[in-house]
Order: C-alpha cells, then sequence, then structure tokens
C-alpha cells in the first residue's frame, strides 16, 4: 500500500492522508488496510470523488470549444491564452495548455477506485454495503477513464481512424500495478472495458437499494453515463435504452416558467435545488479561481451560440447574463466549480438517438425524437411563445438535436467539445486580442491534431512507454 500511495503522490502532487486516517488502520509502517465498508466509502468520498481536496477539473478545457470568445483584450499575465489558442505543450508556460491538470487530477482517483475494489471482498459490512462502495468505484473509474480517452485519444467514430489501432490511455484495473512501463491501450480496449464497469456498477447500485446523496454517484447517473457512452460509440438502440432507464425512474425537469428571476448564488442551475439534477460533482461549494469568470472581462461566449436562442427562450436570461454563464454561484471574479448529471439530458441522448435511427431508415423514430425535444422546450420557453418543433427532414432533425443540446448544456461536462469531437472535428476560429487595436485569428484545422490534447510532460518523462500524441505546430495568430 505504501508503494501505491507514492504513485499517487507523485501523480497528483497530493493525496488526503491526514483525512483518511480516522477510517483506515495502520497495521504497520508499510501496510495501511482498511477494515470495513464503510471505511471504503470514506475512502472514496475523501481521494476518489473530484471534490475531494485539491483541483477539480482543468478549467482550461472550457476554454477549446466555439462557445467561448475572447471579448477584450488581456495581453499580459493571461493563462488561458495557451488553451484557447490551441498551443501544443511546451510553449510558453508550461503546464497551461488545454488538459493540462486533467491527466493528473484524474488518474490518482482510478487508482483510488482501484483500491477500494481491491479490498472490497475482505473488509466487513452488509452485502448491500459492500456492493454499494463497489458500485461507486467501478462508476467512477468509469466516468474517469471516458474523460481521459475523449482528451488524449482520437474519438472513437472518426472515420480517418482504427478504434482497435489507435493509441487510447493506460488502463490501470489493480492498486497493484506501478505506473511506470504502462503503455497506452487502444480506444477500443478501454472503451470495452468503460462499458464492463458501467454494467457492474450499475447493477450492483441498483441492487444495492442504498439511496445516496445527491454528491454521490448513483444507478440513475450511471445509466446517464452509458448514454453519453453509447453516443459515442454510434450504439442508438443502446442510447435509447439507457436513457429510458433514466426517465422510467426519475423524469422531473426544472420548470424554467415558474423557475423566477436568474438567481446565481441562491438559486444556481448547477446544485442541489434544481430538482432535475441527478449527481452533483467537482462540489459546488468548494471556492476556486476559475478560467473563465477569472478573466471574466476577457473570455464571453460566443455570438454564435447567444444566436441559437430563439424568442422566449427563458434559458437566455437564467442561464446567461451578459454572454456570460451563470449557472454557478459566484464570489466577485472568484466561481464556485461544479457540474452535474441532468435529466435534460437524458431526453436529449434519446432524441439524437431517435434522429440517427430515423436518418437510417427507420422513420418512425423521427416523431420520437421530437416529442422528446418538445418535452423539454416546454418547461425552457414562455407559454405565450413556446411551439412545437417540427422537421424538414432528417438532416434537419439531427441538426435540431445537436442546436438543443448546445443551449441547454454549454459550460457543462465538456459536452461541447466532445460533441465536435464526434461530429467530424469540424473547423472553427478563435479570436485573440492582442491589444485594444489588434486581433489575431487562430484556426482549429478541420481534424486537426489539437483536437487530440498532449499527455502530461510529467507523466510522458515518468513513463518512456507512453507515446505522445502528434503535436499541433506552434499557432501564429493572422
Amino acid at each position: 500500500m505504501k508503494r501505491n500511495l507514492s504513485i499517487l503522490l507523485l501523480l497528483s502532487g497530493f493525496f488526503l492522508v491526514s483525512s483518511c486516517k480516522k477510517f483506515l488502520e495502520e497495521q504497520s509502517q508499510t501496510d495501511i488496510i482498511p477494515r470495513s465498508a464503510s471505511a471504503l466509502n470514506e475512502l472514496l468520498l475523501g481521494a476518489a470523488y473530484i471534490s475531494s481536496g485539491g483541483p477539480g477539473y482543468d478549467r482550461s478545457l472550457r476554454l477549446l470549444d466555439d462557445d467561448v470568445v475572447q471579448g477584450a483584450f488581456y495581453k499580459y499575465g493571461n493563462n488561458m491564452y495557451f488553451a484557447y489558442t490551441w498551443q501544443p505543450e511546451g510553449v510558453g508556460k508550461d503546464g497551461l495548455t488545454g488538459g493540462s491538470d486533467s491527466w493528473t487530477v484524474l488518474y490518482p482517483r482510478i487508482l483510488t477506485c482501484n483500491m477500494v475494489l481491491d479490498y472490497a471482498p475482505k473488509v466487513t459490512g452488509t452485502t448491500a454495503e459492500i456492493e454499494n462502495v463497489v458500485g461507486q468505484a467501478c462508476l467512477l473509474r468509469a466516468f474517469y477513464y471516458f474523460k481521459l480517452v475523449n482528451l488524449y485519444a482520437k474519438p472513437y467514430s472518426d472515420k480517418l481512424s482504427d478504434p482497435s489501432k489507435d493509441p487510447g490511455v493506460p488502463l490501470m484495473l489493480s492498486s497493484g500495478l506501478s505506473f511506470e512501463g504502462k503503455s497506452r491501450n487502444t480506444v477500443a480496449e478501454v472503451y470495452k472495458q468503460i462499458v464492463e464497469d458501467l454494467d457492474k456498477g450499475i447493477e450492483l447500485l441498483e441492487r444495492s437499494g442504498k439511496n445516496n446523496n445527491v454528491y454521490r454517484i448513483n444507478h440513475i447517473a450511471g445509466y446517464l453515463l452509458s448514454s453519453r457512452v453509447q453516443l459515442q460509440l454510434g450504439n442508438w438502440q443502446k442510447v435509447i435504452d439507457a436513457t429510458t432507464n433514466v426517465l422510467n425512474r426519475k423524469s422531473d425537469l426544472m420548470d424554467l416558467t415558474t423557475w423566477g428571476p436568474a438567481n446565481q448564488n441562491g438559486k444556481p442551475i448547477i446544485g442541489p435545488v434544481n430538482q432535475e439534477n441527478l449527481w452533483v460533482h467537482s462540489n459546488p461549494d468548494e471556492v476556486i479561481f476559475d478560467g473563465i469568470t477569472q478573466e471574466g472581462y476577457s473570455y464571453i461566449l460566443s455570438d454564435d451560440l447567444i444566436s441559437k436562442f430563439e424568442t422566449g427562450d427563458l434559458r437566455s436570461s437564467i442561464y446567461l447574463k451578459n454572454k456570460r454563464s451563470i449557472k454557478r454561484p459566484t464570489l466577485g471574479y472568484v466561481a464556485k466549480v461544479g457540474q452535474a448529471f441532468r435529466v435534460s439530458e437524458a431526453l436529449l441522448n434519446r432524441a439524437e438517438a431517435y434522429a440517427q435511427l430515423n436518418k437510417l431508415g427507420q422513420t418512425g423514430n423521427g416523431q420520437l425524437a421530437l416529442d422528446d425535444l418538445n418535452t423539454l422546450r416546454k418547461k425552457r420557453f414562455t407559454s405565450a411563445t413556446y411551439h412545437d418543433l417540427v422537421s424538414s427532414g432528417a438532416d434537419d432533425l439531427l441538426q435540431k438535436c445537436y442546436d438543443e443540446k448546445r443551449r441547454e448544456f454549454f459550460d457543462e461536462e465538456n459536452h461541447r467539445w466532445f460533441d465536435l469531437r464526434r461530429h467530424d472535428m469540424p473547423s472553427f476560429t478563435h479570436s485573440y486580442y492582442e491589444s485594444d487595436v489588434q486581433v489575431l485569428k487562430y484556426v482549429l484545422l478541420d481534424h486537426d491534431p489539437g483536437y487530440v490534447l498532449q499527455i502530461p510532460k510529467i507523466a510522458l518523462d515518468k513513463n518512456v512507454k507512453l507515446t505522445r500524441n502528434p503535436d499541433p505546430a506552434r499557432r501564429i495568430g493572422h
């Protein structure tokens, strides 16, 4: 175990040993052994959930997609420039490129999940308690590998590559394995493990019958995560099955017609007050500096995104203000972090799956897609302006699904970035203000190498078997 803790320290720079002392019994100077299911549960809370101290998700990821633009010049001291312009690792300030923190944040938590899974057969507790903690560990591990493979590897659906050959990320499935000398598994192998963990975790959490609070992952959130994974794999019927499982168990939608005025701090969209949240993670009560809000007078939401909101769409006043997201609480220039799995995503994922089947010739699914879109939209528009969507064809219906998801989930869960990768990695441009009079354009090209983030140098230096991703050239604005 001491070796495992040192690995965690190496990867993340921290591990909450002090908080672990209350539930881990020290056997000797080299072994710290958890004795009960409740101890494992506390270990998960202390070192596997993202909210457990240290950094949350890499905030630079929010600057990669086309939902964000730079709205004012910020030449000096702008730490977000490197992610916003998709610069390769090693250019400018090391560690400030997109995704530079995600590897070192997520792998220690995966290793904690592995510890829990390794010790679960040896601890005391009821069957339900043990199944609950194992189920959480399986779903968390699946979630973190889903994040990693979508940041540091090519998309599974990329028509120009082969997931059975493309390098993914190393699969660490045991707490006894050293990270050193571990090569990258293929994209297909990583997804296979994700699906296996999801299936096992959902089954165990559902069977345990224990209701986890909103800050703990649960089987309904597991079904929603499964639908995300199956969207990436292009398994449309499995998306429908997973999302239907969500909606059969929880179908509450927040009704913006009765929500009242926007109240970012007292009633944030991302937080436990929102009735449709299945799992709130990255601790919305933890205050840290946020990449967009810290430099809030620099980065704003794009006109392209804002143009997608129709007249009467209440999200345009409750989700955003002055071209900035107000989904999370703030305190001055400091933002509270937080993400959430929400019921509305189940409707939107299922709508897309129906629309994809409709495009494949199963035309009866077209109306089902519209029904799901309209179910959500009825809760998002004023009664005076609401109207049912209609479709002019298969491609138009799919675009309506994409646009609705973009309106609902901007600035959440890396949805837009992952969808851009899944939708053939199109080209788009970011404008960077060098000064109040000079604006430079930085272009992410079609199938640009920048769509696959570079593994951090600290990990590459430690593990010689890790292969680098292709680096884009240093980007020069024009």
